[in-house]
Order: C-alpha cells, then structure tokens, then sequence
C-alpha cells in the first residue's frame, strides 16, 4: 500500500472517530435529558450557534487528544489489550472538560448520568469501530494488500526464527526484502558493520523499506545496533529489536522506559494495569457489601463459636502472601482451645501427598468448628484481610510458613507472583489434597487470569459452598 494509500485511510479513521465521538454525545444527551425529550427535541431546543461552536471546539480537542495517546500509530504487532489501554485513557481524558466546564457553563445537557453515558458509548463505538477495522486489515494483508517491506539483520538461529514467524503470520502483512547477515571481522559469508549500513542505505534508495528487525546477540554488537538506530532515525524506518536475552517458557514481556532509556520487563504473574486494578476495586467493592449483608450472620457464629468450647472467637495465623510478604490471617477458631500444642492423630502428609499438612478428621476439631469447615464459614473473617489488601477474594489460598518451608520445588513458588486468595479454582472444582494437581491448578489461573476468570469463579464458589465441595 502506497503512503498516498496509507494517509488517506488514516485520515478516514480520524474522522470516523470524530463521528462516533458526535454521535455518542448526542445519543447520551438525548438518554439523559429529563422527560420524553428524542433526539429531535434535543437538536431543535440546543442547535444554537454557541453549541455548534461548543461541539466542533470538542471534537477539535478529542481530535488533539487521540492524537496525544497515540491512537492512530501501528498496532500491527501489539496485542489488542494495549489498544483498549489508550483508547480507555484517551476517552476518559476526552471527558474530563466535559465534566469540569459543566457547572462554570451551565451547560443544559450535562445531567448526572450524560457523563458516564458519554464515555461508556463512546468508548464502546471506537472499540468496536478498531476491532472491524483490525478484522478487515488482517484479512487484507492475507491477500497481499498493506505489506510492510522489512529487512532482518542478523546471524543464525534467532535471525531465521524472526523470518520463520513473520512468514507464519500472514496477517501481519510482512514482507522480507533481504536478510543480512553479519561478521563483525567482515570476512567469511557474513558482512561487516560498515557494509550492513550501506547494504540498508542502498536498499532503502532503490525502494520503500519500511522497518529493520535486528536478530542480534546484545554482547559486542552494541557499536553496530547504535548506528543503525541513527540511520533509521535519519531515514525515517522503524527499528525493531527482536531481544535474545532469554528464551521466555512462563514469563511475559513488556517495554517500559527509564528517563526514556528503553528497559525490557520480564514478569510471570499478572502485570500491574487497569485489570488490576479493576480487580482491587472488585475485592473492595463486593467485600464491603458481604461484609454488611453477613454481619449478623457472623455475630451468631461468633456466639456460637464462644458458646461452643473456651477459646477465643477468631484466630490470627501468620501467612505468606504477595512476594513473600508475610500477614496475618483471620479465622473463626474451628479447634479446641491450646489445639497447637496436641497431637493432630495419624500421620497428616500421607493425605496431603506433599508439604501442605491436611488432616480430614482432625480430632482437635470441635463439634461448630466442623460445621463451620464442611460450610468454609471458618473464612468469613477474611474479607477482613480482603478490605485491608492482604488477599483478594480468588487467588491461590495462602500458606502458613510450616508449609511453605517445605516446598522443594522452585517452580511452584511462582504462585506467591500474586496475592493469595479466599477461594480458588482447585476448591471451586472440588477438593483435591495432592499438592502436585493443587499447584498446576494455581499455575493455570495465574497463567490465564482475568477479571471474567474471577467472576466465573466467584459465581462457582456459591454453590461449592453450600455442597461442602469448597471446603479447605
């Protein structure tokens, strides 16, 4: 596709943006206006002058900041989460002078809901809007329209990969022009520095080159990898370096920057985003409502537990949860009073199958401590730790210190990659003791988490719950 080609679409995509944005404000004022008003009711009492100068103004503004987040640079190799991340924070960006100018102007149509109507329609356009236009565009380059024509630099296995896998995603429309293979001695079948940058040069004169990937080792061909980022500065290509530091098996990667020094991240557990932060709103949110709606039901446990058998009502037992950081955690008391201090019975870790002590009929139990366990009414006191951050209400159940010293395996440390939780998936499944499926178990959610992963799990706790399958 020619850059005539390229501007004009890019410049289509602009002003469909600012037509959704258009559309979406009229439909919130229409939805939001006090009675039976439609939409030509709105346009007949508010198309004045000021208004049409008002609306162009923002659409002018929103415009400016689309352009700010970067909306309209290539997505072809980020993954879509990342295009809903900007196009989030530029709506909310977007609708921000809406809210601040709406007493100081008295504007008329800025009621209490037209904002988050405003926002939610308008974010909800352009995403869909992207997503067609990402559908259409992969499906164009499968055909061999809107190729990028690129260059690879570099040696050997991690060069031949990078051509392997741009040949395998066809919907990524790239096109390799030539690889160019380096000896830093310029001899043997390699080429030396010097003659990589003018083998790009002469390529770059003679037709359009549109990106270079470098498949380079980092050590001792940092001097080459310095130079051709000048000469793709001054000749206006894209350069992408294909990172040789590790073979990722688990972990994930992302670009951050350093006082604008690039700097490459290598995580496993979820990255800190607005997922996440989603998740912490979630907790707080549903633990401060079962928090109130179960008071009473906690306080006749609290009676009960007391009544029961001497002790106190609720224990505090030492964990370890996010990074290692140890906290307390609250439970209702389910054992005899001094319970640490006696003989639990037969040998728990034949149950367990691993370091975590289980003990299914745990003499030491009383008689309302059981009820509470077949219930897990016992972790009620919890969202306690919830409201306070220590845990989230789903995520891999913490472990006292006892059980976490005897964990021989590194691997199965990655769960404490993020913040333990009152439920899980292994106890919303069905109660399993070995400690080898309870650690693929966490693996796998904290290899596919998301905020939908949790509320399916949430909605399975309920009747686990009440079946006695959750119970830990």
């Amino acid at each position: 596709m020619t850059n005539w080609h390229r501007s004009t679409l890019l410049g289509l995509l602009q002003l469909a943006d600012l037509a959704i944005v258009a559309a979406a404000f009229l439909s919130a004022a229409s939805l939001a206006a006090p009675g039976n008003d439609d939409w030509f009711t709105i346009l007949d009492l508010r198309l004045q002058v000021r208004s049409v100068l008002f609306v162009a103004g923002y659409l002018a503004y929103c415009h400016f900041v689309f352009h700010g987040f970067r909306l309209y640079r290539s997505y072809r190799l980020s993954p879509s989460s990342r295009e809903w991340y900007d196009l989030a924070w530029a709506v909310l960006t977007a609708t921000v002078p809406l809210w601040a100018l709406a007493d100081p102007f008295r504007f008329q149509f800025a009621t209490r809901t037209f904002l988050p109507l405003f926002a939610g329609l308008a974010f909800c356009g352009l995403g869909a809007e992207r997503r067609l236009l990402r559908v259409l565009a992969r499906s164009m380059r499968r055909h061999g329209r809107d190729l990028r024509h690129v260059i690879v630099v570099g040696d050997g296995e991690e060069a031949f990969d990078t051509i392997a896998h741009l040949a395998r995603r066809a919907d990524l429309g790239y096109h390799v022009v030539e690889l160019i293979p380096l000896d830093p001695r310029g001899n043997g079948n390699g080429t030396g520095s010097a003659a990589v940058l003018g083998r790009i040069e002469t390529l770059a004169a003679s037709q359009p080159i549109d990106e270079v990937f470098v498949a380079l080792p980092l050590g001792g061909t940092q001097p080459l990898i310095r130079a051709l980022v000048s000469l793709c500065e001054e000749q206006g290509i894209t350069l992408r370096l294909v990172s040789s530091v590790a073979d990722l098996i688990l972990a994930r990667a992302q670009l951050d920057e350093v006082d604008g020094r690039p700097v490459i991240t290598l995580f496993s557990g979820p990255p800190d985003s607005h997922a996440l932060l989603g998740k912490r709103l979630l907790d707080l949110g549903l633990s401060l409502v079962a928090g109130l709606f179960l008071l009473p039901l906690c306080v006749t446990l609290a009676i009960a537990v007391k009544l029961d058998s001497p002790g106190p009502i609720v224990l505090a037992q030492e964990r370890v949860g996010l990074r290692r950081r140890r906290f307390r955690l609250y439970k209702f008391r389910t054992m005899i009073g001094g319970a640490d201090g006696l003989p639990a019975g037969p040998e728990p870790l034949d149950e367990a199958q691993g370091p975590v002590v289980k003990v299914r009929n745990d003499p030491r139990v009383t008689r309302v401590g059981r009820w509470l366990r077949h219930l897990s009414l016992d972790e009620l006191p919890q969202l306690v730790n919830v409201i306070k951050g220590d845990m989230s209400l789903v995520g891999p159940r913490p472990l006292p210190l006892r059980d976490v010293g005897r964990i021989d395996k590194r691997a199965r440390e990655r769960r404490f990659s993020v913040r333990p939780g009152m439920t899980c998936l292994w106890q919303v499944n069905g109660h399993a003791p070995e400690f080898e499926d309870w650690v693929k178990t966490d693996m796998a959610y904290i290899d596919n988490w998301s905020l939908g992963l949790d509320l399916k799990i949430l909605l399975q706790a309920i009747p686990a719950v009440l079946s006695g399958r959750g119970a830990d």
